[in-house]
């Protein structure tokens, strides 16, 4: 009876060690950056169903499956700020990221900013 309950004991204590330990992990990657604005005539809905407005991002589908995002996971670009996403861009691009900007004249005055840095935050 004893080494039952040494036996169980010393199985317990395994058993807890070899659980796994939680990890922080980051996941990055390199995109280029362009910005958009939805036309006076459209309804400015994105993928997720929800209305665009600024603070908002459309990634490639590949980056959304490579960071494994889903709608409403934030990011963070380097140098611009985080951002929300919640839209997807067309199978055509890759490695991109698209953002919202509250007007047209902005969005065009952004341009294309290539090698940013994009980090899923958890």
């Amino acid at each position: 009876m004893r080494k039952m309950a040494i036996l169980l004991i010393c199985l317990l204590g395994v058993g807890v060690l070899a659980l796994p330990q939680p990890t922080m992990c980051v996941t990055m990657s390199i995109v280029s950056v362009t910005a958009y604005h939805h036309c006076p005539g459209s309804k400015g809905i994105t993928s997720s169903g929800r209305r665009v407005k600024v603070g908002m991002i459309a990634l490639s589908r590949d980056l959304e499956r490579n960071l494994n995002m889903e709608f409403g996971d934030r990011v963070l670009l380097h140098g611009m700020g985080i951002f929300e996403f919640q839209d997807r861009m067309a199978p055509r691009w890759n490695k991109k990221a698209d953002i919202y900007l509250s007007n047209q004249c902005k969005a065009r005055n952004f341009g294309v900013k290539r090698y940013v840095v994009l980090v899923k935050l958890v």
